[in-house]
């Protein structure tokens, strides 16, 4: 059973189509990297995935539940919005941008949503963000504010707090675009984890070292639609397509 599947997407802002056709199907325990340059529509996918943003036509699958399909018009139609919210929930989100509470310590970032949405008792919720905290290396700053954080140490709190509500499908949004290289490593450390531990995980990303050591599955977008994709070795090292040959050449150079 497909843990996502997401079937012709396509998503305008005004006239801009950003995604044109976009199918992906996201097995269980499967580690998806999804590369291209920049305005090829990768970050768009994602957040259409996790109804950040609508689509305009396609269908969403979320564990064989849908979350949206075309109607009648061949427009897509969303479900009732309580079963929305809930398929939500299967899916953490980590962002560029770290978004903590700058009001709350590290481990209240971490108990609100088991409290507020999961209605958690707060001494279990403790536990967990605690044991979670722990899991990232950050047991010790539990009671810090992330203005008293480094960059890598907010985007590892990030992930954890996206782990408090036990989501099926972890989605990462360019993790390191906003950390210093020399804290990049402690983050990625953090997703080699998870990977280890057979989460599934989409992960939009420019780091081309992470995705050849980590993922099942690397794919390439560009004008958004999906060009390539394949194994790292297919996609990464012998690539078939000229414009995913360019992109990597490119890469490689900037490097």
């Amino acid at each position: 059973m497909a843990m996502l599947q997401a079937t012709d997407i396509h998503k305008k802002f005004g006239h801009l189509k950003v995604l044109k056709g976009v199918s992906l199907q996201v097995e269980k325990g499967e580690v998806i990297a999804i590369i291209g340059p920049s305005g090829s529509g990768k970050s768009t996918l994602l957040r259409c995935l996790n109804r950040l943003e609508r689509i305009d036509q396609g269908c969403i699958e979320i564990e064989s539940e849908t979350m949206a399909k075309n109607g009648p018009k061949g427009w897509a139609v969303y479900s009732d919005e309580k079963d929305i919210e809930r398929m939500r929930r299967k899916m953490g989100m980590v962002f560029q941008n770290f978004n903590l509470f700058p009001h709350k310590s590290v481990l209240e970032n971490l108990m609100l949503a088991p409290v507020l949405v999961n209605g958690m008792g707060k001494t279990e919720a403790e536990k967990i963000a605690r044991e979670l905290l722990d899991k990232v290396g950050l047991s010790f700053k539990a009671d810090n504010y992330p203005f008293e954080l480094s960059g890598g140490q907010q985007q590892r709190v990030a992930i954890a707090r996206a782990l408090t509500l036990n989501p099926s499908i972890m989605c990462f949004d360019e993790p390191t675009s906003a950390l210093d290289p020399e804290l990049t490593g402690e983050v990625l450390h953090v997703m080699r984890d998870l990977a280890l531990e057979h989460m599934t995980m989409i992960v939009v990303t420019h780091e081309i070292g992470f995705a050849r050591e980590v993922a099942n599955r690397v794919i390439f977008m560009d004008d958004g639609l999906i060009v390539e994709q394949g194994t790292a070795e297919e996609v990464l090292l012998n690539p078939t397509q000229e414009r995913t040959k360019s992109f990597l050449g490119t890469v490689l150079m900037a490097r």
